[in-house]
């Protein structure tokens, strides 16, 4: 019997890491990958050049401010939505498949008589839960619709926090013994020692792509009274390039995964003050990297961090004091680390999210 995996182009790193993950724990399948963006979008040049044509008409402010490709904006358009649910119901045969599994709902894959599964890291009415909402981009009321449906025809929906099962369980109305937190795992190798004698006790790190939904601006803010209490501290930000010019940080933009884990073995500390996250793996992926974390009690945060053990969770204004204890404190620093890299080697891995995920679908099919 065969089993069928949705992604979508290279949206998350999420895709490859649980296509390889799944495999390895359920080999008796035939595992069949669809990536909607090449299979399905692309191999319909009409539908392409609509959905191009759409996204630019739609969102074309954004692509351009942003730099995105079009494409990037596909899974937000109805024809693009009506494409994949025709292309599942067309091409995924009840007497051949066991079952259906996507990434991210942005999309609903779903065939009638199969069981489907889904692992997801948000909602879009979870933005309505954080304590400091964002605009979140509009979308249509049809993928909106869409979003719905796809809870609705899931037969489990793995969720990669307890933010997100809730919102799924009373934003959507799902019984709660169809939402399954397995949370989510680390994006980079993690060492096999830490070595914390090799660092230097004056590095804050911070890696994000969205500068200001990551908290960027409030960061600046602390970090300047943490400088005035710290004069040798420094501020490392990687992931984006938000044009700050201040003493003591240092910009490196976008970087490597291999080169991450660089970054991470010269830091003391690392601060991420989003104001919006589900899931942020960086924590877990900073945690596994003996850092004590400093974030925002939002989101999947409250999970990643365990407060006053593996690190704190604190209002932006407080943000300061956090690092400035300890920066201060080496070997509260070491204690916090060693216990945020036992929780993620407890929890956060893609092969325990994998066990956890492959535990249920066989409950469910046999």
């Amino acid at each position: 019997m065969k089993a069928v995996f949705f992604r979508i182009g290279s949206f998350s790193l999420i895709n490859d890491v649980m296509w390889c993950e799944l495999r390895a724990k359920m080999p008796d399948f035939d595992w069949q990958s669809v990536d909607v963006e090449r299979d399905i979008v692309g191999a319909d040049p009409a539908l392409r050049l609509r959905a191009t044509v759409e996204a630019l008409l739609r969102y074309g402010k954004t692509i351009v401010a942003n730099r995105q490709p079009p494409r990037d904006f596909f899974p937000r358009l109805p024809c693009v939505l009506r494409a994949v649910s025709d292309w599942s119901k067309q091409h995924v045969v009840a007497s051949e498949t066991a079952f259906t599994f996507q990434t991210q709902s942005l999309f609903d894959a779903s065939a009638p008589g199969i069981p489907h599964f889904l692992y997801t890291d948000h909602t879009y009415l979870a933005n309505r839960r954080y304590p400091m909402p964002k605009p979140s981009m509009a979308v249509p009321q049809a993928w909106r619709d869409m979003e719905l449906r796809l809870y609705q025809n899931a037969s489990t929906t793995f969720v990669s926090s307890g933010f997100a099962r809730t919102s799924v369980i009373e934003d959507y109305g799902i019984a709660p013994d169809r939402v399954v937190t397995v949370h989510s795992g680390c994006n980079i190798e993690l060492p096999d020692v830490v070595d914390f004698s090799s660092r230097k006790g004056n590095v804050i790190l911070f890696v994000g792509v969205d500068w200001e939904r990551k908290g960027g601006p409030e960061l600046m803010h602390a970090f300047a009274k943490v400088r005035a209490a710290h004069p040798t501290a420094e501020l490392w930000i990687c992931g984006c390039d938000p044009g700050v010019v201040a003493e003591g940080v240092r910009v490196f933009g976008r970087v490597s995964r291999e080169e991450m884990s660089g970054y991470f073995s010269q830091a003391d500390v690392f601060c991420l003050p989003s104001r919006m996250d589900p899931s942020a793996s960086v924590l877990a992926e900073a945690a596994g990297n003996g850092l004590p974390v400093v974030a925002t009690p939002v989101g999947g945060n409250l999970e990643r961090v365990v407060d006053g053990e593996t690190g704190y969770l604190c209002d932006p204004n407080m943000l300061h004091e956090r690092m400035i204890s300890l920066l201060s404190d080496a070997p509260l620093r070491q204690r916090m680390g060693n216990a945020g890299r036992r929780l993620v080697l407890e929890r956060f891995t893609w092969r325990q999210v994998a066990v956890r995920i492959t535990e249920n679908i066989r409950g469910k099919i046999t």
